[in-house]
């Protein structure tokens, strides 16, 4: 063939200039070139082909390796509401997971957060205990043989508050303790006549002191620390679940969990007592809670609240299914104030309140302190907005639940 002018010396079609690549044979290892190749692939930084894109492969794997290191710092916790369940198998997976995050140092942060919250004291003081350590330092006999022998006969006498001397205020308890528990405080502050102080712990309440231990709180920080004469409690909405009793699992309202639970309520009630009767302890019962909350079966809580109540002349139960619910004591998310017009009570989980709910809460809590302080140098006054009307009566009784 002739040369074209374009290659003078080749044919039409330039040659090949290199050898093309051989194909692998089947079950090769990959050349010393081609594994470091393989290698700079993984090291090297990400780029993706668009702004703001990763591979799902890429995504996947980032999960799965947070998930599996958060379940390494959070493998006590997991343990501990394993056993509450009874979980069997995944209890045991869970103990395997807690002993290799243990002896790694894997749980060391999340200890370091829970100790610095009071949460996860497994070594804490039950509340027994700190009962009895409070009537072996009474100087009776009779007290520490029976501590229904401490128990007085009579209501509790506060002194006079006045603005220049106001009564030291407490109220805390649980997530809705904490919504309630702004309004009661604002709504204290305007008094005048109390120095309110907030203190409430999310996902927290009698069932679990390994998670947050409110009885070990109250003799440690709250009592001495406050010195509170009015103390406003709030618990319910976290306890409806299994509790572990002498290391053992008990299933939720079994007799054995509402046997332990009442004896947790009356103990802890008793361990708030004053010694000179005058610190009143008002026990707000849990509120109702609405559809799709997750949250029921609160009656038998509020049962034994009020029952427990009943014993100890300086306790009072103040009625939230009255004050919050219909006329037949259910969930009602929104009722009639005392101007006549009708307001929404709670937040959208039909379980923590609304501000509405909680000012009308708080002014029916403020009127059982009167019954027994005299609040006439008071300098709040409530609107009409913010109460009940004045049909809602609290009961005199609980009936039992079913």
């Amino acid at each position: 063939m002739r040369p074209s002018a374009r290659y003078p010396f080749r044919s039409m079609s330039p040659e090949p200039t290199s050898t093309p690549p051989r194909a692998p044979v089947t079950g090769e290892s990959p050349s010393p070139r081609r594994r470091r190749g393989l290698l700079r692939t993984l090291v090297r930084p990400f780029r993706p082909s668009r702004t703001g894109t990763m591979p799902a492969g890429l995504v996947l794997m980032i999960v799965v390796l947070a998930l599996g290191v958060a379940a390494f710092l959070n493998a006590d916790a997991t343990l501990r509401k394993s056993k509450a369940k009874g979980d069997g198998w995944r209890q045991e997976v869970a103990q395997m997971v807690a002993s290799v995050s243990d002896a790694v140092g894997l749980n060391r942060a999340r200890e370091g957060v829970d100790q610095a919250m009071g949460r996860n004291q497994d070594n804490s003081v039950s509340v027994d205990d700190l009962l009895a350590q409070k009537l072996a330092e009474t100087d009776s006999a009779a007290a520490q043989a029976d501590p229904q022998a401490t128990r007085v006969a009579a209501p509790p006498k506060l002194r006079q508050p006045t603005p220049d001397a106001p009564l030291r205020f407490w109220v805390g308890g649980d997530s809705v303790a904490g919504t309630y528990g702004t309004s009661m405080q604002r709504i204290a502050n305007e008094t005048g006549v109390f120095t309110p102080t907030l203190d409430y712990r999310v996902s927290t309440g009698l069932a679990r002191p390994d998670y947050f231990n409110w009885p070990e709180h109250f003799v440690k920080d709250v009592l001495p620390g406050v010195q509170p004469d009015v103390m406003v409690l709030m618990f319910g909405a976290n306890d409806s679940q299994n509790m572990v009793i002498d290391g053992k699992p008990a299933e939720r309202f079994s007799e054995p969990w509402l046997t332990e639970y009442r004896r947790r309520v009356g103990a802890t009630m008793d361990l708030l007592r004053s010694e000179n009767n005058d610190r009143m302890i008002i026990w707000v019962g849990a509120a109702p809670t609405g559809p799709n909350s997750g949250v029921a079966t609160l009656d038998k809580e509020n049962y034994i609240y009020w029952s427990e109540a009943q014993k100890r002349p300086w306790v009072t139960y103040v009625d939230t299914w009255a004050i919050l619910g219909t006329p037949d004591y259910t969930y009602a998310g929104s009722a009639p104030y005392a101007d006549g017009q009708t307001r929404n009570m709670y937040q959208k989980d039909n379980v923590h309140l609304a501000t509405t709910g909680a000012d009308r809460l708080s002014w029916a809590t403020l009127s059982h302190i009167g019954r027994f302080v005299d609040l006439s140098l008071s300098k709040a006054v409530a609107p009409a907005s913010q109460l009940a009307p004045a049909t809602v009566k609290e009961r005199d009784t609980l009936p039992v639940p079913t």
